[in-house]
């Protein structure tokens, strides 16, 4: 059995944290300052919609990081739970939290476009937390993670706007005469982002408010619960299935002016994950001191 020692040097070699939780033994994996968060404050908005007993079910954990929800998941008993995740160094501290934890993972280093795209696997639960606006083509990841939930899907991601729904809607929008309807802010929308947003060359898209549900509802989703203006729930409703060819052929992109292209296992960027690095050691510094 490992010691607290032990688990500190390897916790630490690891770097930077993403998600900022506490291990079994005490340690936190990181400071929780922005850019990072504490991934407990998701877990108590959508853990009332997670059975308590997940006995026999699978689990598919989309952009899962240093996979906090896959353990979670796991401890209520998940038979299986598939961590994806396109940074080398995330999956690394997901392998080592599974292990602190004494759950066992299935990791997937690999871009979530081209995972929904080459697997026809499908899964009990869903868990796609923080991703939406880090994808070029969130659309048709959507679409494909409806076909591939059987149960229920959690959907978390930033918005923009106000927590709004349009006063009017139609089922058919007359051009001219109801451009006012699709004009209004309120109206779901997804705003592409270029360049940068919060410094970060991985945010592309932002949806509005009223757009978040309407991408599930879509892809033939039906939404059951809101907690948080960033979190929906929702379940299959219309199963549109799937077409499966022998040849996949997905674009590389990338910002303009930046060295980076996706899709396809990535790591951090060199300088940045440097500096998070170093604001590590000081948060683990400061650890040690008050131990």
């Amino acid at each position: 059995m490992e010691s607290v020692e032990q688990v500190r040097q390897e916790l630490e070699s690891l770097g930077w944290w993403y998600q900022h939780f506490q291990l079994p033994n005490g340690l936190w994996t990181g400071d929780g300052c922005e850019p990072a968060y504490c991934p407990e404050t998701r877990w108590i908005l959508m853990e009332s919609w997670v059975p308590d007993d997940l006995t026999g079910k699978s689990v598919l954990d989309l952009g899962g990081n240093a996979g906090y929800f896959s353990i979670q998941m796991k401890l209520r008993g998940a038979a299986r739970c598939v961590l994806v995740d396109p940074f080398r160094e995330f999956i690394a501290q997901a392998r080592f939290a599974a292990r602190q934890f004494r759950v066992e993972l299935e990791f997937v280093n690999e871009d979530a476009h081209t995972y929904c795209l080459t697997t026809d696997e499908r899964f009990d639960y869903v868990l796609f937390l923080g991703l939406l606006y880090h994808l070029k083509y969130p659309d048709i990841v959507i679409d494909r993670l409806a076909e591939m939930t059987k149960e229920r899907m959690f959907v978390v991601s930033n918005i923009i706007g106000q927590a709004t729904e349009p006063s009017t809607t139609r089922e058919n929008y007359e051009r001219f005469r109801d451009d006012h309807i699709l004009e209004d802010p309120a109206y779901p929308k997804m705003i592409f982002i270029e360049t940068l947003y919060y410094s970060d060359p991985t945010n592309w898209w932002l949806p509005n408010y009223a757009a978040l549900p309407a991408l599930l509802r879509s892809a033939g989703m039906k939404v059951i619960a809101r907690p948080h203006s960033h979190l929906v729930i929702a379940e299959p409703e219309h199963y549109f299935g799937k077409v499966v060819y022998e040849k996949l052929v997905f674009p590389r992109y990338g910002k303009r002016g930046e060295a980076a292209v996706h899709p396809g296992p990535q790591t951090v960027n060199p300088e940045l994950w440097a500096m998070l690095c170093r604001r590590a050691r000081e948060f683990h510094a400061e650890q040690r001191a008050k131990e």
